[in-house]
């Protein structure tokens, strides 16, 4: 009698164990290639030149999101990235209305960077993605001197999603 309930108990614990709804595993999380797809407005950019414009001279500068209409007369550029690896920055004046567009292409580049080329330039940048903000940091020519000696950092905000 001993032996049937160890086994009658066994069986119960069994069927209770495969009867019991399991939570489904978490969803993955999507790549960067997914995450970085729709349109991002640049709200701050830091620079810094050791040779600025050529010269021995070093220049720091910090735009930050109140500063583009105040100081500079113009909205923020907002950035798109559509998943056929290209993207689009569109530069506004103060009333919103475009006063220049730069096509390029991007891809991920390893699990950190970004690789952007644009007209006459090639961009490698360092991504950190938390949330609805993207940040990118490179050495590139922000002063257009010729040279690529430029610490750079931009944060950017997620404006609208998409996945075209």
């Amino acid at each position: 009698m001993h032996h049937i309930n160890i086994a009658l108990s066994t069986a119960l614990l069994l069927c209770l164990l495969s009867c019991t709804e399991q939570e489904p595993p978490p969803p993955p999380e999507p790549s960067f290639a997914e995450q970085i797809l729709g349109t991002w407005e640049t709200i701050e950019v830091e620079a810094t030149s050791p040779t600025y414009q050529g010269l021995d001279t070093t220049v720091h500068q910090v735009i930050r999101e109140a500063d583009w209409g105040r100081l500079f007369g113009v909205r923020p550029s907002r950035t798109l990235y559509t998943n056929d690896g290209k993207l689009r920055r569109t530069y506004y004046n103060a009333d919103g209305v475009v006063t220049d567009v730069t096509n390029g292409l991007w891809r991920e580049k390893g699990k950190d960077s970004l690789l952007v080329i644009e007209p006459n330039t090639t961009l490698n940048y360092h991504y950190q993605l938390e949330g609805e903000r993207l940040t990118l940091r490179g050495t590139i020519d922000w002063d257009f001197d010729g040279e690529k000696d430029d610490n750079y950092r931009a944060v950017m905000r997620l404006v609208s999603r998409t996945s075209e």
